[in-house]
């Protein structure tokens, strides 16, 4: 922040997926898992915390917060469940965040934004991470350029769900209901506090 005064937007990207079998408990490391799931919601938490100051203080000027989740998120993937719950974690986090700093006029210029892939063809699937893919990034998910291309044009249009192949059938088949339950239960509890989604697809 010292070196960057006029930072105005954060990605948060940092995620790391391994395989949790649960046939073969003896193959389960609670430290692979505690790592798993600091890399993918806790250090996003101490980083918001982090920022959110100093966001603060760049008003008016717009600024943002982007998370990359995973539509892991919203169904998850049996061989990696670990991987689907933190991210499913961040989602929900996210949810309540937008909600909470859109009650906060001094956090009206900040939009946050989550990003949720499908699988993708990046490191992430490489087999020195995940040996039991065998073929890594090559075989598995969308080509990186494919996804960037159409990240990037829902990020120009100012969406903040970013919805990109299993995502997007998900936000049109159910999610959008879901997160309309959301707001309505947080008018119900009174709290002030109003969600300000923006849907990035059809409900």
């Amino acid at each position: 922040m010292k070196a960057h005064p006029t930072l105005d937007s954060v990605v948060l990207n940092s995620g790391i997926q391994r395989s949790l079998d649960f046939t073969r408990p003896e193959t389960i490391d609670p430290v692979s898992i505690s790592t798993e799931f600091t890399t993918n919601y806790f250090a996003h938490m101490h980083l918001t915390k982090a920022l959110l100051p100093f966001l603060s203080s760049r008003a008016p000027a717009p600024t943002s917060l982007i998370y990359v989740t995973s539509s892991l998120a919203l169904i998850p993937l049996p061989r990696c469940g670990n991987y689907s719950a933190s991210k499913a974690a961040m989602h929900s986090l996210i949810l309540v965040m937008r909600a909470q700093l859109a009650s906060s006029p001094a956090f009206s210029h900040l939009k946050i934004i989550e990003v949720l892939p499908p699988a993708v063809q990046t490191e992430l699937h490489d087999s020195k991470h995940q040996p039991d893919l065998g073929g890594g990034r090559g075989p598995i998910g969308m080509p990186l350029d494919e996804f960037t291309h159409m990240a990037w044009g829902q990020l120009v249009e100012g969406k903040e769900q970013v919805l990109v192949g299993m995502g997007q059938r998900s936000w049109e088949r159910w999610e959008a209901e879901r997160q309309r339950e959301f707001g309505e239960l947080v008018k119900m509890m009174g709290t002030g506090i109003v969600p300000r989604t923006q849907p990035s697809g059809p409900a």
